[in-house]
């Protein structure tokens, strides 16, 4: 379900796929061959979501901007996806930055001004806390998050790989009239 919200309509470039039973709603623009699969929110009220290219955006994630509160007022805080990224199911994306080339495992969070640098991966059920920086090429495991080991060339080619699966896979659905 693709839903305005204050005047704000997402904006999903024509070759994206949106499952039916996925809710975007508001300030949200998703790039070419991108995906959003069933039960996944993409919730952009308090401010934008961006979602590159060859994106997919597995089952029941939740991307959100996030909410601070200072003595000054309400900070909104975007979230940016780049392209070629792979947020796992049950996944939590909220006012964060995941540069490209990057996973966010399975069930795991990634909160408030974090960023998760190019060609990195979050495991599955890690939180990477707030403001915290994975740097480049970075596996990191656990809660919170830590670095367990430098991602090599083979490990980041498959990244790429596991991006245009899911953008082939979502042509098919789009082409069979899942939308």
């Amino acid at each position: 379900m693709i839903t305005e919200f204050e005047g704000k309509t997402p904006q999903v470039h024509e070759t994206a796929f949106v499952h039916p039973r996925a809710t975007v709603i508001g300030d949200v623009e998703i790039g070419k061959h991108s995906s959003v699969w069933p039960g996944a929110v993409v919730r952009a009220d308090f401010g934008k979501v961006r979602i590159g290219d060859y994106t997919c955006v597995q089952d029941n994630t939740v991307i959100h901007p996030a909410d601070s509160y200072t003595e000054e007022g309400p900070k909104y805080i975007p979230v940016e996806i780049g392209d070629r990224v792979i947020v796992g199911h049950r996944s939590l994306v909220h006012g964060a930055k995941i540069e490209d080339e990057c996973i966010v495992g399975g069930g795991a969070i990634v909160f408030n001004e974090a960023i998760v640098k190019k060609n990195s991966l979050v495991g599955m059920g890690a939180v990477v806390l707030k403001e915290t920086e994975v740097q480049p090429r970075t596996i990191v495991v656990g809660i919170p998050a830590r670095p367990l080991r430098k991602l090599n060339d083979s490990e980041i080619e498959r990244i790429r790989i596991q991006a245009e699966n899911y953008a082939e896979l979502a042509s098919r659905y789009r082409e069979a009239g899942s939308e």
